[in-house]
């Protein structure tokens, strides 16, 4: 007989129930937690299993706990739980073709959705971007070009106004970052790159959801060809 889910020890059920009191707002974040023995008596367990719940809630960081002082709610910051997606992204970062694929199809779905509910004032910060970057191009500042490009990405993918394609964003961008500086440094492929951002903006300016995504994709592809042809000749 297949086992029906896995067993909860207490310490465990005594972690989600205080998860589920946090939840509800009786302890909001910053709050000291009541003393243990207050705490165990309120779940109806020991202290022992108190502790070890409240030892798994801190390595959530769900939790702190001040050693002499008590255990206060922490702000819970969902990238957190990202980071062992992150370091397994780091292991494989030499497979540029997977990241490059996670890329293209967590950004062209954020710029359709960018394209619905972008706001007026991220329109004129996504120009202001474009304009940075037509001056820096001017210049050959290319180091100017990265940075205003990576600002445009992160920008568009905070539009789309779903928080965790903008977490999973902020890692591909990341890793991705140490591709595009060599990228942008080429005269010719920062130009190129450069069209695809301005028909980028007008796509999400039109709120036209579907041609700021195939936009989307099409740059990527293309940067993806241009960092391996680097790649090959070296």
């Amino acid at each position: 007989m297949a086992e029906e889910g896995k067993k909860k020890y207490k310490y465990d059920i005594v972690a989600d129930q205080i998860i589920e009191e946090i939840r509800k707002g009786r302890w909001k974040v910053g709050d000291k937690l009541p003393p243990e023995a207050e705490l165990a008596a309120i779940f109806g367990v020991s202290r022992v299993c108190l502790r070890e719940g409240l030892k798994k809630l801190n390595v959530l960081g769900i939790v702190k706990i001040m050693q002499g002082d008590g255990t206060y709610v922490n702000e819970v910051n969902p990238s957190e739980f990202m980071k062992p997606l992150f370091t397994l992204m780091t292991v494989t970062e030499n497979n540029i073709d997977e990241i490059y694929d996670a890329r293209i199809f967590v950004e062209s779905g954020a710029c359709r959705l960018a394209a619905k509910n972008r706001t007026d004032e991220e329109i004129k910060i996504l120009k202001n971007y474009i304009d940075s970057m037509e001056e820096a191009i001017a210049f050959n500042d290319f180091a100017s070009y990265s940075k205003y490009d990576r600002k445009f990405h992160d920008l568009l993918v905070a539009a789309s106004k779903n928080q965790l394609l903008v977490l999973i964003s902020k890692m591909f961008n990341d890793i991705a970052k140490r591709y595009t500086n060599r990228l942008n440094s080429d005269a010719k492929i920062a130009a190129r790159s450069m069209m695809d951002h301005r028909q980028l903006f007008e796509a999400i300016y039109d709120m036209d959801g579907d041609f700021a995504s195939h936009i989307m994709q099409v740059h990527l592809e293309r940067s993806r060809k241009n960092l391996l042809d680097i790649k090959h000749s070296e």
